[in-house]
C-alpha cells in the first residue's frame, strides 16, 4: 500500500485544478472565453492578486490566452477539433510549441557550445550522461528525478551565452509544468535519454555540424514520441 506525500496546495493552484477539471468535463472547450474578472471573483470568493497568478500560470504553459482589452480564452488546438477534448490534449499541444521553440534555440546552443565547452563543461555533460543516460533507470527514478532537465540545463551552460541559458530553463520548466513525462512511454524516454551520448561525443570531438544534427534529431524524436497518440495530428 502505496500513500502519497501531501502536498499544500495554494489557492490559486486550486483555481487552475477547477479549469482543468472544467476542461475534461467539457464545460470549456477551445476558444471559450472566460467571464470577466470581477465576476470570476465573485464566483469564486477569491483576491483579485490569487485569480491573476492562476492565470498567470496557466498563460505561462499556454493554455490559456490573453488578448488586450479582450478578455481571457481558452487555448485553440492547432488545426484539429476534438469529439472528446481533455485537459491533457490542450497541454500537449501547448508542448508541441515549447518543443519548436526548443528546436530553434537549442540548434543554436549546441552549435555554441562545440566551439565554446571547457573540459569541465563535457566532463559535466558527460557525467550527466553515465549517470542517467536511460541504462538500469527505474520507473520510479523516470518519474521522480529530473536528469533530462540537469543535462539540457548543462549544454545550455556550455554555451556560455547567459541568455541562452535562462531561455531554455525556462522552456524546460513549461515542459514540466506541461506534464510532458506523462505523455512519454517509459521506453521512448529511455531512448531519448541514450540520444544525450551522441550530441556529447559530438561536442567533445568539437564537430559542429553533428553536434547540431543530433540535437536536431533528438527532439525531432521528442515531437513524433508526443505525437503517438493516433487521434492527434499536428498540421504544423
Amino acid at each position: 500500500m502505496n500513500f502519497q506525500r501531501v502536498k499544500n496546495v495554494r489557492l490559486y493552484e486550486t483555481i487552475i485544478q477547477q479549469v482543468m477539471g472544467m476542461i475534461d468535463k467539457g464545460e470549456l472547450k477551445p476558444g471559450d472565453k472566460f467571464p470577466s474578472e470581477r465576476q470570476l471573483i465573485e464566483q469564486l470568493g477569491v483576491s483579485r492578486s490569487i485569480l491573476r497568478e492562476a492565470f498567470r500560470v496557466l498563460e505561462s504553459r499556454g493554455i490559456v490566452e490573453s488578448r488586450p482589452g479582450g478578455g481571457r480564452y481558452l487555448r485553440k488546438i492547432s488545426g484539429s477539433s476534438f469529439m472528446n477534448f481533455t485537459s491533457m490534449d490542450l497541454e500537449r499541444d501547448a508542448l508541441l510549441d515549447v518543443i519548436e521553440a526548443r528546436e530553434i534555440i537549442e540548434i543554436r546552443v549546441v552549435s555554441l557550445a562545440t566551439k565554446r565547452a571547457t573540459k569541465e563543461d563535457i566532463e559535466k555533460l558527460m557525467a550527466l550522461d553515465r549517470e542517467f543516460h536511460g541504462a538500469g533507470t527505474s520507473l520510479e527514478e523516470y518519474r521522480e528525478k529530473d536528469k533530462d532537465m540537469a543535462f539540457h540545463l548543462a549544454l545550455a551552460e556550455a554555451s556560455h551565452n547567459f541568455v541562452l541559458k535562462e531561455v531554455v530553463a525556462y522552456l524546460l520548466t513549461v515542459s514540466k509544468d506541461l506534464r510532458e513525462k506523462t505523455m512519454l512511454d517509459f521506453d521512448d524516454w529511455l531512448e531519448l535519454c541514450r540520444q544525450h551520448s551522441d550530441i556529447v561525443k559530438a561536442i567533445s570531438e568539437r564537430k559542429e555540424d553533428e553536434a547540431v544534427e543530433k540535437i536536431k534529431v533528438h527532439l525531432r524524436e521528442l515531437r513524433h514520441y508526443i505525437l503517438k497518440e493516433k487521434h492527434f495530428k499536428d498540421e504544423r
